[in-house]
């Protein structure tokens, strides 16, 4: 019973319980309901309040905290659940009528809830509290992400990756980035501090920007809100403690100081480069790396055009890819010169601009407006302007200035002279102290980035085109200079007023023809003119005006004399006749304060005494000048104060002094009395006139070359001290030349004797100083370095080049020193036959800065680094590491790059391969680049990279032994190479080897291959077969690939069949001979990528199997492929030469997508048809009838021995906007360009058989240029052996096609009719030459119907007429007309044998026509002559002619003729006005072959009927007064050139040849008058006894003088006896050439006084050599006597007439 008692109990308590707790929360109900409400509303109302706060803070700019977003989602979330409560505790309410019925689980289940909802209310209540709900965020975030204006630059690859390795480096705390204005430093850096970010090398970036007015708070300011830092403190020195304390937290920092102008104290600002990484950015390099103390500088420069190109055209928009717009745009691009922020303004200035918007911006871009800059210009001028006013001081603003007046290529030795004269640098007296202050302010100028290194030479530099348009706008609109630049268009001569004002002036371009007679320019103080090599005559007074005139400069003009003004300039200091013309400027002597004379590269052969008077002269140059050949004695010796002297390529005529030795040229001697000469130039051509006791030792520069050899001048000078070598004595002697060998840094030796190691015999101490050496043409060097003692040898060399040494072995024999050679960056070996290799593996191993390698010609080299038996390496080192040039060429025993030795080797075959297990590996393959003591060359490709990772240039060429160049792994790493040749490999069978001992897998990604490449130049390969084998290549730098001679190569890039099969089994299907057809493919397939391709040409390449097709009857080029068309829409020159079995070159589809392309060249190509097909691939295009723009860039197109081309295409309405140049040559089946289809709507597919049929060959004649195509730019057109060609238009084209046409010429068309119609000349308006040769044609112009009955031709424009072996034309026009020439000068007129040339009988011609209606029948001159046919006709040629004129002549109507010449037809009958010559009055050349005529100037004719031979008193005819040349030849009937009274005061060439009947050539009269005869030649004469014949009744003293005769030739005359049988003197004071050949009858040439000062040899026949016997007269009797004067056993050449 207790045990039951004690259950029941238990029960009770289990029941009672919940029971009771159930009923607990049903009798709460309301009061659990009430206290929810309660609750809610005050989260609410908290929730409501933070809400609010949060949403003020976001309207500040703050951001959240986490914790506030968080509570305010839980505190959303609670509301939302209590408010789910309350509409079900409606429900809850009672449903019974009576209202005592409830519903108790309902109210038991909403009051539990409510009550655990109160619990939550809490416990979100609770956590409200906040200390704030919102921060400031840091302002990092304008780093934090990507710049809108940067893009991913190729050319900035190495500049980027170089800044994020230094970012990364632990012991590189402070980096610099300099550049010009506007280069884009600030985009660089912020995006580089981005991707650090995002690489998480920093936790924090924080930028400010100083500024050229640096101001410490702002800048602590702006770190600290990027930091999220409040600096509270009011000192600058408080602010820097609290920025400390904040940058030396854990945190990694980037800091980031944009634009610094000066040196800042970086710990004044609060920041310690020690706890934070800093990058600085400057225009100023030298207060980057000097000032900062930056461990690491970037430069910054421009972008190159490609790159520049794809900038502008991002940010202009699509307008720039108008076919209209696009040429504009590019010139606009150019005129930014790769300037980014230039790019950026412009092209957003001009976004959706009208063309002529863009045309006016190209305008203002080329020739700014000083005072009327747009808006577009103040952005950038502004910028480098800003640069410019903080340059250092007034002396270094000046030289900036001067440096814009210059030509873009600055001489840094003209700046010496310009800046020394005008006095431009204060405080200093000399030469020297000149030039070391200019060196300090071009440094300050380049630092500054205003001025740039030249690549060609450290003495000479540029200036950006953007900055020289600034600085010529802050020079004309501050300090009044004035420049006219090349193509300024400039005609006249600038306003006087602003001459008055001028300080500078300089002429470097316009069209200035003439100089005015005074300049009044008071206050110039400098004068430039450049003329351009033309006669610009200066005035006698032109000077006058100019009295305060220090610094002239007069450069490419012809100065026969200098105006008497320039004695007038008193205060002129420096005087530059540079690249002139020169004769007499003796006057220069009168310049008496004159400190700088400059004659370089000037045409002069005397230098003046007077020059002497120049004492104060402290630099003259004379380089260059290498037609002088005498400088006075004494005269250098005056110019005491002389400090640099110039003489290189120039003077060599040096005498030696001695007792009673009278000298009539400068001596080396002479130097001695210079004692404050520093620098020198000269040559000296023979030791022995070296004075023994002449000393080099004060000079600081000198370029010595002694020596008869001519080194080139035209490379660039490497060093300040040169010395150049070429001794025919032994070297032991020569002790004064030893003592310049140890401070020489440029080293020459050319034929250097008794010399077999160079080191030991030369300098003993090792040539510290030398840095460049240069040893040529050598038969005795065994070794350059033969150790014996241990010396550190040629530690500072840079470049050293060997050619042709012939014994040369090694160039150092034994182990060298391991800093030898640790500078050297530049190696060329050529012609070394007896060199087996180029370095031991232990001079290679120190050579760590070695860029450019060159080996060539070297006919048993087995391998260019050999490694010795038992040498031990550093494991870790790399071989070459800085290599950017490799280059082997005509090795023919080449096998590997790195070698090993076998002892006492012997023969190059015996050198084996480092570690080569195949032959035929390729030659650059990682045994190149991996440490050489390790045995394998198949390391990890990891390992193999970065030796190759800087070479540039890599030159493969002649080396018979290799079938590949590069692996694959290897040149994965060649990011910087640019350019790739691979030439005359005989055995190349592919340029990238994929096959390694690990086969590579070919991976479906696009791959990168040489990121940097710009050319690509593959030639004379016979067996190549592609360049490599792979997917998906991209080449995304290329702008040139050159394919030539190679006529395996049938694809590109092959791509294996199946993406996930390894190369191994697919290369060996592929050179299977039983390759399958299905893998073969096109030549550029989508395999390879080019996105930037400029040049593509590909000569004598198999195309057979270009396209992979089904259809063998269509091989098409596979540029026309659809997926190949966006790889070149950048081309802009194409060119396919000598490819067989191809039918067509485009598609239509490829064509369209070639917007770029320029110059489309194809030639050679057997099969072609087609240029354009419109099939595809089975897929036939219809043709539409709207016109279509084809190569919208398109300006030549050249078509060139295509036998079977049919047409260009077929189409409608095609339109060529841009075509300025239309050659076709040799396509004898070309019949009309464009191919009209024979119905609009039919598919071409079925058309072309149509067209192609045999029996379409009936069909009409059609023009060659029909209706539609359309030519609107065409200025050139040359059609040339084509066959086929009948008409080449008819008026039936649009109405501005051919109205641009300057240039016609068609040759070789047997099948033409005509030239034109008559109804479309007058489209022709622009034509200024035509040109018809060798062609069927019978008219020039065919009539058509409807034509007027009398019709006259204009031809406005036409300079020249050429008419040649025309022998079918009958008339010019087959009607009556008149033609019109007005600007013609010159006309040639040959082999047209059925037509008269001329008549001026208007009447009877006329008469002659009316007599018939069929006017074609009647035979007509070509030109019907009167005062307005050729008004300005200058020269005539007629050849072959029927008859030259029939009428009157009338010599008004060639008034203005200067050069005739005549070829007769072998007919004696020729009809010729027996005057037509005679009254030429202008006329300045005859000449005359294969006339019948006895006498050019009849006597009757010149003087009249009543004068005879022997008058004194007759006068010249006009035309022998005007008459310059004089040639005749073949004129066998010719008895007398002229009579005695004439005289030839002009002539200044006369020829003579073959005319037999001549017995003397002139009258001693007649010979007097040749004072400017320059060129006497008489040749092959029979009956000629002398040249000059005496007249009767004159005395024996009668002296004739040539003064201007140079050269005298007379050859084969087999009956000359002497040059005058009279006693007449002669003198020849000019006379410098003289042949006498073949005159065999020849003893004396004279029997009177001769007289020829200059005359030092006589050639005896063509190949002879010259000889010399004290005179002329003993020479040529030597020469008979030795008979070298004997005609050969034929005798001379055929008699002709």
């Amino acid at each position: 019973m207790e045990v039951l008692s004690a259950v029941v109990t238990k029960i009770a308590e289990l029941l009672v319980a919940p029971i009771g707790q159930w009923l607990c929360y049903s009798f709460d109900y309301d009061n659990n309901i009430k206290t929810m409400e309660d609750k809610l509303q005050t989260l609410q109302s908290r929730r409501d309040s933070v809400q609010h706060s949060v949403d003020s803070a976001r309207r500040n700019g703050e951001e959240i905290e986490a914790l506030v977003t968080t509570w305010l989602t839980k505190a959303d979330e609670t509301i939302e659940e209590a408010r789910e409560i309350v509409p079900v505790e409606e429900r809850a309410q009672p449903r019974c009528s009576n209202g005592a019925c409830l519903n108790l689980k309902l109210r038991h289940q909403l009051s539990r809830k409510a009550k655990k909802m109160v619990q939550l209310i809490d416990h979100v209540l609770e956590n409200d509290k906040f200390e704030k709900v919102s921060y400031r965020p840091a302002l990092e975030g304008e780093v934090s992400r990507r710049q809108m204006d940067y893009m991913d630059f190729v050319s900035r690859m190495s500049t980027d990756k170089g800044l994020m390795e230094a970012l990364g480096d632990a012991n590189t705390n402070v980096i610099g980035l300099w550049g010009m204005a506007g280069a884009g430093k600030t985009t660089l850096v912020r995006e580089v501090a981005r991707q650090a970010k995002e690489k998480m090398l920093f936790d924090e970036v924080a930028m400010a920007y100083v500024t050229q007015n640096p101001d410490t708070r702002r800048i602590q300011g702006e770190i600290a809100d990027m930091l999220d830092l409040k600096l509270d403190a009011e000192t600058e020195i408080g602010r820097a403690y609290r920025l400390r304390q904040r940058l030396t937290k854990h945190k990694k920092t980037l800091v980031i100081l944009d634009d610094i102008w000066m040196k800042l104290d970086l710990e004044k600002i609060g920041i310690s480069t020690t706890e934070c990484k800093v990058v600085l950015t400057s225009r100023d390099k030298n207060l980057l790396s000097c000032e900062m103390g930056t461990q690491k500088d970037f430069g910054l420069e421009e972008l190159p055009e490609n790159e520049a190109w794809n900038l502008f055209a991002i940010k202009a928009g699509d307008c720039v890819k108008d076919p209209h717009l696009r040429c504009t745009a590019t010139e606009v691009a150019k005129e930014c010169a790769g300037l980014p922020i230039a790019l950026v303004t412009v092209s957003k200035a001009l976004k959706n601009k009208r063309i002529s918007e863009w045309k006016n911006a190209l305008e203002q871009l080329r020739r700014p407006a000083p005072g009327h800059l747009t808006r577009m210009q103040s952005i950038i001028y502004s910028s480098i302007e800003l640069s410019y006013s903080h340059l250092e001081n007034e002396e270094v603003q000046h030289l900036f200035l001067l440096c814009a007046e210059m030509s873009y290529t600055i001489n840094y030795l003209d700046l010496l002279k310009y800046c020394y004269g005008l006095g431009s640098f204060h405080g200093i007296t000399t030469l020297e102290e000149a030039r070391n202050r200019l060196d300090s302010h071009v440094r300050n100028l380049k630092d500054s980035c205003l001025l740039l290194d030249c690549p060609h030479g450290s003495d000479h530099c540029h200036m950006h085109d953007v900055v020289r348009d600034v600085a010529t706008f802050i020079a004309s609109r501050d300090h009044n200079m004035f420049v006219v630049r090349e193509n300024s268009g400039l005609k006249k001569w600038p306003d006087v007023d602003a001459l008055k004002r001028c300080k500078t002036f300089s002429i470097r371009g316009g069209d200035i023809h003439e100089l005015p007679n005074e300049m009044e320019c008071p206050d110039l103080r400098y004068f430039y003119v450049y003329g351009r090599d033309q006669s610009l005559q200066i005035p006698e007074t032109f000077f006058k005006g100019m009295g305060k005139v220090q610094v002239l400069d007069l450069t490419k003009m012809k100065l026969p004399s200098l105006p008497s003004s320039l004695s007038l300039l008193g205060n002129l200091q420096t005087l530059c006749l540079d690249q002139c013309v020169l004769e007499d400027i003796a006057i220069i002597g009168e310049l008496r304060n004159l400190v700088v004379l400059s004659l370089f590269s000037s045409n002069l052969s005397q230098l003046p005494r007077e020059i002497g008077l120049l004492t104060h002269l402290r630099l003259l140059d004379l380089s260059n000048c290498s037609k002088l050949e005498v400088v006075p004695p004494n005269v250098l010796s005056s110019l005491v104060e002389l400090e640099e002297l110039y003489m290189g390529n120039s003077f060599v005529q040096w005498e030696t002094e001695g007792p009673n030795f009278e000298r009539n040229n400068a001596s080396l001697a002479e130097l001695k009395d210079l004692s404050q000469l520093i620098t020198l130039e000269i040559h000296i051509t023979d030791v022995r006139n070296l004075p023994k006791d002449l000393s080099f030792e004060k000079l600081e520069r000198y370029a010595i070359s002694i020596g008869d050899y001519v080194w080139d001048s035209s490379k660039k000078r490497e060093a300040s001290k040169t010395l150049k070598l070429k001794l025919n004595t032994t070297f032991q002697s020569e002790v004064e030349i030893k003592m310049l060998l140890k401070r020489t840094e440029a080293l020459y030796l050319d034929e250097l004797k008794g010399v077999k190691s160079l080191l030991n015999e030369l300098d003993r101490g090792g040539f510290q100083q030398l840095k460049h050496l240069h040893i040529q043409n050598n038969q005795e060097i065994k070794y350059i370095i033969n150790l014996r003692i241990s010396v550190v040898a040629f530690p500072a060399l840079e470049t050293f080049f060997l050619e042709n040494m012939m014994s040369l072995e090694e160039i150092c024999h034994g182990q060298l020193p391991f800093t030898s050679f640790r500078n050297l960056r530049i190696v060329k070996v050529q012609h070394c036959d007896k060199l087996k290799f180029v370095f031991s593996s232990s001079m290679a191993w120190g050579l760590k800065q070695l860029e450019e390698l060159e080996v060539r010609e070297c006919s048993i080299m087995g391998a260019i680094v050999m490694r010795e038996e038992g040498s031990i390496e550093d494991t870790d080192a790399f071989l070459f590491p800085q290599l950017r040039r490799l280059a082997l060429k005509h090795l023919p025993e080449l096998i590997s790059f790195l070698s090993t030795q076998k002892p006492f080797i012997t023969d190059p075959r015996e050198i084996i391969s480092d570690g080569k297990f195949d032959f035929h590996m390729p030659i650059l393959h990682e045994q190149v680049v991996f440490p050489i003591a390790r045995s394998s060359c198949r390391l990890a490709i990891a390992q193999a990279t970065s030796r190759f990772e800087n070479l540039s240039y890599l030159e493969v060429q002649g080396s018979s032994n290799i079938k590949y160049i590069l692996s694959f792994s290897t040149a994965r790493f060649m990011v910087q190479l640019r350019h790739l040749h691979v030439l005359e490999c005989e055995l190349v069978e592919e340029i990238l080897f994929t096959e390694e001992l690990v086969v590579e897998e070919i991976t479906p990604k696009t791959e990168v291959l040489f990121s940097r490449l710009e050319c690509l130049f593959l030639k004379k390969l016979p067996s190549l077969e592609r360049f490599c084998v792979g997917s998906n290549i991209e080449f995304p730098s290329l702008k040139s690939l050159k394919i030539e001679c190679c006529p395996k190569l049938k694809t590109f890039i092959f791509k294996p069949v199946r993406s996930s099969m390894t190369v191994n089994k697919e290369l060996k299907e592929m050179n299977a001979e039983e390759r399958p057809h299905s893998i073969m493919q096109s030549f550029f397939n989508e395999e390879v990528m080019f996105p930037i391709l400029d040049t593509l040409k590909l000569s004598s390449v198999n195309l057979a199997e270009i396209e992979q097709n089904q259809n063998p009857a269509c091989s098409v080029c596979r540029l026309r492929n659809m997926q190949a068309t966006s790889r070149f829409e950048n081309l802009t020159y194409l060119e396919v030469e000598g490819s067989g079995n191809i039918k067509y070159i485009l598609s239509f589809s490829a064509a369209r997508f070639m917007v770029q392309l320029k110059h489309l060249h194809v030639l050679e190509c057997e099969d072609l048809e087609e240029i354009l097909v419109t099939e595809e691939l089975g897929v036939v295009e219809e043709i539409t009838q709207e016109a279509e723009v084809l190569f919208p860039q398109l300006e030549c197109l050249f078509l060139k021995k295509l036998p079977i081309l049919k047409r260009f295409c077929v189409g409608h309405n095609i339109e060529f906007p841009s075509l300025k140049k239309l050659g076709i040559e040799h396509c004898p089946k070309l019949e009309t360009f464009i191919s009209k289809p024979l119905s609009s709507g039919m598919m071409i597919s079925k058309e072309l058989k149509e067209m192609n049929a045999e029996e379409s060959l009936h069909s009409v004649m059609h023009p060659f240029f029909n209706e539609e195509v359309a030519f609107h730019s065409l200025e050139r057109l040359v059609i040339s052996h084509v066959d086929c060609l009948k008409i080449i238009w008819k008026n039936q084209f649009t109405i501005d096609s051919f109205c641009k046409l300057q240039f016609i010429k068609v040759e070789f068309c047997e099948n033409l009719l005509n030239i034109f119609h008559s109804n479309m000349l007058t489209r022709f308006q622009s034509l200024e030459t035509l040109v018809v040769a060798n062609c069927g044609v019978e008219e020039i112009v065919a009539r058509e119907k409807g034509a007027e009955a009398i019709a006259r031709f204009v031809f406005p424009q036409i300079t020249h007429l050429r008419l040649e072996h025309l022998p079918r034309l009958k008339w010019f026009y087959p009607g009556k007309h008149a033609s019109e020439w007005p600007l013609l000068k010159t006309l040639t007129v040959e082999g047209c044998q059925k037509v008269d040339l001329f008549t001026s009988e208007l009447l009877s011609f006329e008469e002659t026509l009316q007599e018939s209606e069929v006017e074609i029948s009647i035979k007509q001159p070509l030109f019907l002559v009167d005062e307005a046919t050729f008004p300005n006709l200058e020269s005539l040629t007629l050849a072959h002619y029927h008859t030259i004129w029939s009428g009157q002549f009338l010599e008004e109507l060639f008034c203005k003729l200067k050069v005739l010449q005549l070829t007769s037809n072998h007919n004696e009958s020729d009809v010729c006005p027996p005057n037509f010559v005679q009254r030429l009055n202008n006329l300045e050349k005859l000449v005359l072959h294969r006339s019948f005529w006895e006498e050019i100037f009849p006597y009757e004719e010149l003087h009249g009927q009543e004068q005879h031979a022997g008058k004194e008193d007759a006068q010249p005819s006009p035309i022998v007064q005007n008459l310059e040349i004089l040639e005749v030849s073949e004129c066998g009937k010719l008895k007398i050139l002229a009579p005695s009274s004439v005289s030839f005061q002009n002539l200044s060439e006369l020829e003579i040849l073959k005319c037999h009947g001549l017995i003397n050539l002139v009258k001693s009269s007649t010979a007097k008058s040749l004072v400017q005869l320059k060129k006497l030649s008489v040749c092959e004469c029979e009956m000629i006894t002398e040249i000059v014949r005496g007249d009767g009744g004159e005395g024996n003293d009668q002296v004739i003088t040539f003064s201007k005769l140079t050269s005298l030739k007379l050859d084969c005359l087999p009956q000359l006896s002497n040059f005058c049988s009279g006693g007449y003197s002669f003198e020849f004071p000019s006379l410098e050439e003289v042949i006498v050949s073949q005159c065999q009858e020849m003893k004396i040439f004279t029997d009177g006084v001769l007289s020829t000062p200059k005359l030092k040899r006589v050639q005896g026949t063509k190949e002879d050599e010259r000889h010399w016997k004290d005179d002329l007269n003993t020479t040529i009797h030597w020469l008979w006597e030795s008979k070298l004067c004997i005609p050969p056993s034929n005798g001379c050449s055929d008699k002709g007439v």
